[in-house]
C-alpha cells in the first residue's frame, strides 16, 4: 500500500504530460505558420494512421471478415480529404500530391480485398 507521503501515480502522470506539453520542443520550431503546420500536421497523421491501415489489412486473410475490412476503408478515404487539404491546400506544396495518393491506393486496396469472394456467395444463394 501507499503511504501518505509517497507521491500517487495520477499526479506522476499529470507532472509528466504538463511536462510534455507546455514546455516546447523542437517540433513546435517546425510550426512556424499555417502553411509548415499543415504540412507537419499531415504528416503526423499519415505516420500515424497508415501503419493501422496496413495492419487492418490482415482482415483480408479470413473470408468472414472481409466485409469488415471494407468498413475500416473509411480510414484512408478521410485521410485523403485530410491530408489533401492539410498538405496540397494549406501548406500550398502539390509536389507533395503523393502523400494523400497513397491513403487512396490503400483504400481501394481494401475495399478490393473486402470484395473478394462476394461475387461467389451471391451466385450460390
Amino acid at each position: 500500500m501507499l503511504a501518505k507521503d509517497e507521491p500517487k501515480i495520477s499526479t506522476l502522470i499529470f507532472s509528466v504530460l504538463f511536462i510534455i506539453v507546455f514546455i516546447p520542443s523542437q517540433t513546435q520550431a517546425l510550426c512556424v505558420g499555417p502553411e509548415s503546420c499543415g504540412i507537419l500536421g499531415g504528416f503526423f497523421l499519415s505516420m500515424l494512421t497508415v501503419p493501422i491501415c496496413i495492419i487492418m489489412l490482415f482482415f483480408a486473410i479470413w473470408p468472414k471478415t472481409r466485409k469488415l475490412l471494407q468498413i475500416f476503408a473509411a480510414l484512408p478515404g478521410f485521410m485523403v480529404i485530410i491530408t489533401g487539404y492539410l498538405i496540397v491546400l494549406q501548406g500550398q506544396r502539390a509536389d507533395l500530391i503523393f502523400i494523400p495518393l497513397i491513403h487512396l491506393g490503400i483504400m481501394i486496396v481494401m475495399i478490393f480485398l473486402g470484395r473478394l469472394g462476394s461475387s461467389k456467395e451471391s451466385k450460390v444463394g
